[in-house]
């Protein structure tokens, strides 16, 4: 037993799979120098209304690295940009988007202002080369991932390496990875906990990873939010959520599994960096990138102290294994 996990402890510090390392290719230099990253364009800043226009035009006129969006298909069959099943949230009115014809599709709406819902073409158009992207799948559709596939072609973002798609829920990420795997891919929520999983039973190091860039939250875990992704009883998910409390969630506290997937070739990002205490989990963690929901609030305050921890955690990494 001793020597297995001495074993895995080498391993973990020392990844020598070349076919992960090769597998990793479709990540470009890009995906790992990104730092700051549009959460929904925005959503906690001024007037300006999560994937709207509007938002993603802020965050990159700012200077943000890349931007992060969901799609879904309308009745129709067009690909739109929104995060919700239904308009109640975002544009105060009844109605699902994949029961309602693009013509139909109510404005997004807060106190200040009204904005339309934006078609995923529209985006890419908009946003051209300037911004690296991540695209959430929603909805479990086949069509959705052909048409948005297309249009990734059409903006030649399917061979660069700039561009992530992927979807919290490992039905649809699956088909993802499989559809095609240059374009690089995150993890869905049962994909971030079987990481972890395999990490503390010591068996993480032997395994190729399904997906080739990871991403965890910085948001204490809530049972209610977990039983939305997961099929498990709720009474599983409260002591789940029990068990990795805390923010960051104790789970993601070790940063040994975020250092052996940079050494994988894996750029690692942290959701929800939106205040002091969360740039401090940022550090915390290794990640080399955060999304956050604030990028002005960001890139004015914080990017510098982001990118201090980053290359902070590149020196304690790089001292770490020149010690083995």
């Amino acid at each position: 037993m001793l020597v297995y996990f001495a074993v895995s402890a080498h391993f973990l510090r020392r990844p020598a799979f070349q076919y992960q390392i090769e597998k990793n290719k479709c990540v470009s230099k890009q995906l790992m120098e990104v730092v700051t990253i549009a959460h929904r364009g925005s959503k906690r800043e001024g007037e300006l209304i999560e994937n709207s226009m509007a938002a993603f035009k802020s965050s990159v006129e700012a200077g943000i690295d890349m931007i992060e969006l969901d799609v879904w298909l309308t009745s129709d069959g067009e690909v739109v940009v929104f995060h919700d099943p239904t308009f109640d949230r975002v544009c105060q009115t009844p109605g699902r988007v994949n029961e309602t014809k693009f013509v139909d599709l109510p404005t997004l709406k807060n106190d200040s202002r009204e904005d339309p819902i934006p078609k995923l073409e529209d985006v890419l158009d908009t946003i051209g080369d300037r911004v690296g992207l991540i695209i959430e799948f929603k909805q479990d559709s086949d069509e959705l991932i052909r048409k948005a596939h297309e249009m990734l072609q059409r903006h030649q973002r399917t061979t660069n390496g700039t561009t992530i798609w992927f979807s919290l829920k490992n039905k649809i990420n699956k088909k993802l990875q499989k559809y095609d795997k240059t374009i690089p891919c995150l993890p869905s929520i049962i994909e971030v906990a079987q990481t972890y999983v395999l990490y503390y039973l010591g068996i993480f190091p032997f395994v190729n990873l399904p997906y080739n860039v990871f991403g965890f939250p910085s948001d204490e875990i809530h049972a209610a939010r977990l039983h939305g992704l997961i099929p498990l009883p709720m009474v599983i998910c409260r002591a789940i959520a029990w068990a990795v409390g805390g923010k960051p969630a104790r789970l993601f506290r070790t940063t040994k599994v975020v250092d052996n997937m940079r050494r994988r070739g894996m750029p690692t990002y942290i959701l929800g960096v939106n205040d002091e205490d969360d740039i401090f989990s940022f550090g915390l963690t290794h990640a080399t990138g955060g999304l956050t929901d604030r990028p002005k609030w960001m890139l004015a305050n914080h990017k510098k102290k982001m990118f201090k921890s980053l290359r902070s955690g590149e020196a304690e990494f790089v001292e770490r294994g020149s010690n083995n």
